[in-house]
C-alpha cells in the first residue's frame, strides 16, 4: 500500500473529497499538479476535506464488497454477521469466526483506506504551513490533519496492531517500510491529539462535522483507554491521564447528555449535546465507491422484510445483559413483534433463518425520515457516532475506580444511569464496581464499535469469546492470536518482506 498509493493518491488526494454536509458547498478542484497547490486558503481547506474522506468509505466501488466500520462489532459477542447466511460477504464471516487468512478483503481494503487518509493528513501537515493562507487558518487545517492521522491510527493499531508508521510524505527509499510496535503507534497518535486539541476550536467555534477540541481530547482519552493492558505495563499513569483529559472536557460544559438516549441515532439526533464526533454522510448520490457521500450502513442493517439486508444482528449474548425496563434496549434492538414506521413486523417474509433480533441502531434513521430513497441502497443518510459524551463519562468512571476516587466514579456512572432511569449503583468494591462500569459500558454503547476493543483491552477477549458459542464464532478465538487480526499479504509482498505477520497468521 505504502507504494501504491504514494503514487496514485498524489493525484487522487489534490482533488476535493468532502466528508460532510457542511462541506459540500466547497467548488471541486480538478487534479491540480502539487507544484501549484496547497497555495490558497481554499486549496488547503480542500486539501484537508480530501483526508476526512476515508473515514465515510464503507463499500468498495464495485459494490462487491463492503467494509463498513459495524463489522467490528461482529467479532464482539456483541453481534452475528446476519445477512443471507455464510455465504453472503463471506470475508466478513471469516472475521466473525476468527478464521481471517491475510488475504481477507475486507482487511486489505481497511488497510488502504487507513492509510489514505493518513497520506493525505501527511500531505496537509508538510504542505499547508507553505501556503498564502492567514496563519490561523493554516494552524487550525494543520490540526485538523493531525487529528485525523491519530484517529486513522487508532483504528490500525486496533486492528493489526504494530504497523508502518508513517509520519511523513515518504520518498521513493522508504517504501519498504517495516512495522513500528505499538507502542510508538500510541506515542504518535498521543502526540498527535494533544497538539490538534492545543489548536482546535471548542465545539460551536467551527463547521459541523469538523475536529474539535473535544473530540481531539476525547479520542486521546480512548487512546490511553486502550493502553491499560497488562501487555503495557502498569497502567495508573494512563488510568491518571484518562481522568485528567475526561475531566477537562467535562468542565468545558460544552456537552451534556440529551434527555431521551432514543434520539442519539436519529437523522434529528446528528451533532446532537452529547455528540463529540461523527462521520459526516449524506444522501442523493448514487453507486457504490469512494466518491459516494452517502452510507450503505442503512440498508445493510434493516431488517430482509423491510428492503435491508439483515447484517450486524445483536446477539442472544447482548439481549440478555441489558436490565428489565432499560429504555436502551429498544432503541439498540428489534425484536420480532415490534412494528416498524409502516407498522410490519420486521420478520413477516424474512429470508434469514437465524434467530437473532435486528439492529435498531442506523436502521431506524434511514427508514423514517427518507422513504422515498429505499432503492438508493448506496446512498443512507445516516452519520456514524464515533464517540459520544457518556463514553467521556464512562471512561472517567472507570478511571476514577481504579485510582480510588469511588464518589467520583459513582457520580459520573449514575449519570449515565439516570439518564434512562435507572437506579443508582451504590457499589464501593472496587472489583465489583469495575464489573458494573463494564457492564454499563456494553449496554450504552452498544452495537457502536466499541466492545471487541473493550474486551482486549480489558484482558478479557480469550475469558469473553471462548465462552461464546461456535455457532456466533467466538468458540473459535485463540489467545495471544486474535485479539489482533493478520496483516494484508498483499502489504507484505509489496513490502519485499520489511512488514511481519502476526503471530498465527502465517
Amino acid at each position: 500500500m505504502l507504494k501504491k498509493n504514494h503514487i496514485i493518491y498524489l493525484m487522487v488526494a489534490l482533488s476535493t473529497f468532502s466528508c460532510g454536509k457542511k462541506f459540500l458547498d466547497k467548488k471541486p478542484i480538478a487534479r491540480p499538479v502539487d507544484a501549484t497547490f496547497y497555495k490558497t486558503e481554499d486549496d488547503i481547506i480542500a486539501a484537508v476535506n480530501a483526508a476526512y474522506d476515508p473515514l465515510g468509505w464503507d463499500n468498495d466501488a464495485s459494490g462487491s464488497f463492503h467494509i463498513p466500520d459495524f463489522w467490528w462489532d461482529v467479532i464482539s459477542d456483541d453481534a452475528v454477521k446476519g445477512g443471507d447466511g455464510s455465504g453472503d460477504q463471506p470475508y466478513a464471516n471469516e472475521l466473525e469466526t476468527f478464521t481471517a487468512r491475510p488475504n481477507n478483503i475486507a482487511l486489505s481494503l481497511n488497510w488502504n483506506r487507513w492509510y489514505t487518509g493518513i497520506y493525505r493528513a501527511n500531505l496537509v501537515i508538510e504542505r499547508a504551513p507553505k501556503s498564502n493562507a492567514s496563519k490561523a487558518l493554516r494552524d487550525r487545517v494543520v490540526a485538523e490533519a493531525q487529528f485525523l492521522r491519530a484517529l486513522y491510527y487508532q483504528k490500525l493499531v486496533n486492528v493489526f496492531g504494530g504497523v508502518p508508521l508513517v509520519d511523513h510524505v515518504l520518498s521513493s527509499s522508504e517504501y519498504t517500510m517495516p512495522r513500528a510496535t505499538e507502542a510508538q503507534i500510541y506515542t504518535l497518535i498521543e502526540s498527535d491529539f494533544t497538539a490538534a486539541a492545543a489548536v482546535l476550536p471548542e465545539k460551536g467555534g467551527i463547521e459541523i462535522g469538523r475536529a474539535t477540541k473535544g473530540a481531539a481530547l476525547g479520542l486521546l482519552a480512548r487512546a490511553y483507554l486502550h493502553q491499560t493492558s497488562a501487555r503495557f505495563g502498569d497502567p495508573a499513569p494512563k488510568w491518571q491521564k484518562i481522568f485528567s483529559t475526561c475531566e477537562t472536557i467535562i468542565n468545558s460544559k460544552k456537552y451534556d447528555l440529551v434527555a431521551d438516549y432514543a434520539t442519539i441515532h436519529l437523522v434529528a439526533g446528528e451533532h446532537n449535546a452529547e455528540s463529540l464526533f461523527e462521520v459526516e454522510n449524506i444522501s442523493g448520490t448514487t453507486g457504490y465507491g469512494n466518491a459516494n457521500e452517502g452510507t450503505i450502513i442503512n440498508v445493510m442493517l434493516r431488517g430482509r422484510s423491510e428492503g435491508g439486508w439483515g447484517f450486524n444482528r445483536p446477539s442472544m449474548d447482548l439481549v440478555n445483559e441489558f436490565e428489565g425496563g432499560d429504555p436502551r434496549y429498544a432503541a439498540t434492538i428489534i425484536d420480532a413483534g415490534r412494528k416498524l414506521y409502516d407498522g410490519e413486523d420486521p420478520y413477516i417474509n424474512n429470508t434469514d433463518i437465524t434467530k437473532y433480533p435486528f439492529t435498531n441502531k442506523y436502521s431506524r434513521k434511514y427508514i423514517e425520515p427518507i422513504k422515498a430513497l429505499e432503492s438508493g441502497q448506496s446512498q443512507g443518510p445516516s452519520n456514524v457516532r464515533v464517540i459520544r459524551y457518556s463514553d467521556v463519562l464512562l471512561m472517567y468512571a472507570e478511571a476514577a475506580n481504579e485510582l480510588g476516587k469511588t464518589s467520583d466514579a459513582l457520580a459520573k456512572l449514575n449519570l449515565v444511569r439516570k439518564r434512562v432511569g435507572l437506579a443508582d449503583v451504590t457499589e464501593t468494591d472496587k472489583a465489583k464496581l469495575r464489573d458494573k462500569i463494564w457492564h454499563e459500558r456494553r449496554v450504552e454503547l452498544a452495537l457502536e464499535q466499541i466492545r471487541f476493543f473493550d474486551l482486549v483491552r480489558q484482558d478479557r477477549a480469550f475469558e469473553v469469546m471462548s465462552k461464546f458459542s461456535n455457532e456466533e464464532g467466538g468458540g473459535l478465538f485463540k489467545k495471544g492470536v486474535n485479539e489482533i487480526f493478520p496483516i494484508p499479504a498483499s502489504e507484505i509482498d509489496m513490502s519485499q518482506g520489511a512488514i511481519v505477520q502476526n503471530p498465527g497468521y502465517n
